[in-house]
């Protein structure tokens, strides 16, 4: 028993004996081991790898994203505005041409391409979009608070390209 103990306070010993470089660099392994096991953990559990998704908060809208909402709500009429109870959604005409869209049931037709994006309203309390295409695989995502925003583009690969935004964004004509 006596043995034992001396044995274990020996290796104890050379374990304590580590630099503080040492230490640094098994911190350093377990934070990346930790990293892996999220970015796994986070790759495996969603399902939605066919959208890229982004997020602009309002610290970076600019005094052309306010003359864009200015110019918004001069030009559209007030009753196809967006209430504070609803989420606009922007799709990119171009990357949408000759498709259906359906969001949560609602179907959207691309059928003739203009410049610039189709405006759409949802209801804040869906919480949910679920959005479907013939061109490109089904999309689901939460609403996020805050967001009143959402800009939807088609990527390559058949990938949607997601952005949520707090403010009102300009968009340019593709």
């Amino acid at each position: 028993m006596w043995n034992l103990i001396k044995i274990r306070y020996r290796r104890w010993k050379k374990l304590l004996k580590l630099t503080h470089l040492d230490y640094q660099k098994i911190k350093t392994n377990e934070n990346n081991i930790f990293l892996i096991i999220v970015l796994l953990t986070n790759s495996s559990c969603s399902a939605q790898n066919n959208i890229d998704f982004y997020y602009q908060d309002k610290t970076k809208a600019t005094e052309t994203d306010s003359t864009a909402y200015k110019s918004y709500l001069e030009n559209i009429p007030k009753e196809f505005l967006k209430k504070d109870d609803e989420v606009l959604l922007s799709f990119n005409n171009a990357a949408f041409i000759g498709d259906v869209i359906t969001i949560n049931g609602k179907s959207y037709n691309f059928q003739n391409y203009t410049c610039g994006y189709t405006q759409i309203r949802v209801l804040k309390r869906d919480e949910k979009i679920k959005i479907t295409s013939k061109k490109k695989e089904e999309m689901n995502f939460k609403l996020k608070k805050g967001i009143d925003y959402i800009i939807i583009n088609g990527g390559f690969d058949n990938k949607w390209s997601v952005t949520f935004s707090e403010y009102f964004p300009a968009m340019e004509c593709l």
